[in-house]
């Protein structure tokens, strides 16, 4: 995702602010609890994050964390911020499910999506 020339990573539990014009990190927030993906969303100054069914608003300046809700929902959750992000969540959820078995990238090229794996 991207705000005011900056780009917002989400990669296992934390959510890191690159500035665009020559990727130097700016900030780096880890969240306190996390499965192996993290999606976001970024909406004027706030870093939504989601992960581990857990929805956090992170200040878009300084990663700091301003909420966060336990949602009562079992799984992972994904954050859509519009109609074009649909398919992209139907590629991680369909690379996530594949993971398990080991076809990851399989799936990814099924659902015709390009999925960045990261690790810590």
């Amino acid at each position: 995702m991207w705000d005011r020339g900056n780009l917002y990573v989400g990669a296992s539990g934390r959510v890191i602010c690159l500035r665009k014009r020559d990727g130097k990190e700016l900030w780096r927030a880890k969240l306190p609890k996390h499965s192996d993906i993290t999606t976001i969303l970024v909406e004027q100054q706030i870093v939504f994050a989601a992960t581990s069914g857990i929805v956090f608003a992170l200040n878009s300046r300084t990663g700091d964390i301003q909420w966060q809700n336990n949602l009562k929902a079992s799984g992972r959750v994904c954050i859509l911020g519009n109609e074009a992000q649909a398919g992209v969540a139907a590629a991680i959820q369909a690379a996530q499910a594949a993971a398990a078995s080991g076809a990851a990238a399989a799936a990814a090229a099924a659902a015709g999506a390009v999925v960045v794996a990261t690790s810590t």
